[in-house]
């Protein structure tokens, strides 16, 4: 019995009715298999019009970046350009403003052995002196002239030195040592002035152990311990 169950198990199906074959699948080239003849000749026309297309928008935007590039580089070489000649025109601007005042220096001193007197001589350096400040001004460089008893302005005056004053309160402008300068509203030089301060005395009456001397106040500390 278990002999016939074996030769039965081991009958095989006929061909014919095997299972036909399922589709195969697509290979390593992305090929399904299928018939020749169902590929679509107008499918593959319009995908090598649509490379040909891509192949000629990218050569398009390569050469709008060029030109883009190229646009560039100029407009930056233009820009250093036009930097240095306005710089240039600056300069010779000023220079142009100055030379008169160098002219006159140059003529009071030819002038120099033949003045009459000493006054004759400062009165053209004044003159010179104003006809500078002109020039300046003419670029709008204005001088700041702090005078006795203006308040200190830490924005347009440098304090060079803390002095006493009778007549100066504390904190304001005592004695103006140069002058200073502003073009427009920037500060080119602060002005250089002297500082009231308060006085000694005053310290000393308001703190009376200041002014004693060292010695009597190390005794007078022994004595209370």
């Amino acid at each position: 019995m278990a002999k016939r169950k074996q030769d039965i198990n081991d009958v095989s199906t006929p061909e014919h009715e095997q299972a036909p074959p399922g589709p195969l699948g697509p290979d390593e080239y992305g090929d399904a298999g299928g018939p020749v003849s169902e590929v679509d000749p107008d499918a593959i026309m319009d995908a090598a019009d649509d490379l040909a297309r891509l192949a000629q928008e990218v050569e398009d935007w390569k050469a709008k970046y060029q030109r883009a590039l190229a646009d560039q580089q100029n407009y930056q070489r233009r820009a250093v350009e036009n930097e240095k000649e306005a710089r240039r025109q600056g300069i010779s601007n000023i220079v142009h403003g100055l030379l008169p005042v160098l002219d006159n220096f140059d003529l009071a001193l030819d002038n120099a052995e033949k003045a009459g007197s000493l006054e004759q001589i400062v009165q053209g350096v004044e003159m010179i002196r104003t006809q500078m400040h002109q020039a300046l001004e003419g670029f709008d460089v204005k001088a700041i002239r702090p005078e006795a008893g203006d308040e200190f302005d830490p924005h347009h005056h440098e304090a060079v030195q803390h002095i006493e004053h009778e007549e100066i309160e504390p904190g304001k402008v005592a004695v103006p040592f140069q002058v200073g300068y502003a073009l427009g509203g920037r500060v080119l030089r602060p002005a250089k002035v002297c500082v009231a301060k308060p006085k000694e005395s005053a310290q000393s009456a308001d703190d009376p152990s200041a002014g004693a001397p060292s010695g009597e106040a190390n005794e007078g500390e022994r004595q209370e311990s």
